[in-house]
């Protein structure tokens, strides 16, 4: 999969708005590691279901051997979501709009991959859940 740090500005497809990139992982590129609060991964696995930027392609996970994980997600949670081949995208409260894999959901579950908390934010807002400033990440 392509690489792009955390928080660096969007280009791996055409958009009309100005995002910054989060999850674009590479093995090899280090990344940050930690403990993501539940509500964040909740928040991911709701938003995967209505993603954005769906490819042709599939991007396998550097870091395994997982043949094409999924999840399942959506609003009920039970909506089959294979991941590798499409963006979540969210907008922070002061306007940022942030685009991530939707691999990125593995990435946290599988490889302790630790988001930035602004996009934390964004996603558990997108997702409205309750008391989105009350998240924490540990490192």
């Amino acid at each position: 999969m392509t690489y792009y740090p955390d928080l660096s500005r969007y280009s791996y497809d055409q958009s009309s708005r100005d995002m910054l990139n989060v999850g674009w992982l590479s093995a090899e590129h280090g990344y940050r590691k930690g403990l993501v609060d539940e509500r964040v991964v909740e928040a991911l696995s709701i938003l995967c279901a209505s993603y954005e930027n769906q490819m042709r392609g599939i991007h396998h996970c550097e870091f395994c051997d997982a043949d094409r994980p999924f999840v399942f997600g959506g609003p009920a949670g039970d909506t089959k979501v294979l991941l590798g081949s499409a963006e979540i995208r969210v907008e922070g409260e002061n306007g940022t709009c942030y685009a991530a894999p939707n691999l990125v959901l593995h990435y946290i579950t599988e490889h302790q991959y630790c988001l930035p908390e602004e996009f934390c934010q964004a996603a558990v807002r997108a997702a409205k859940f309750e008391a989105a400033e009350e998240l924490t990440l540990v490192e």
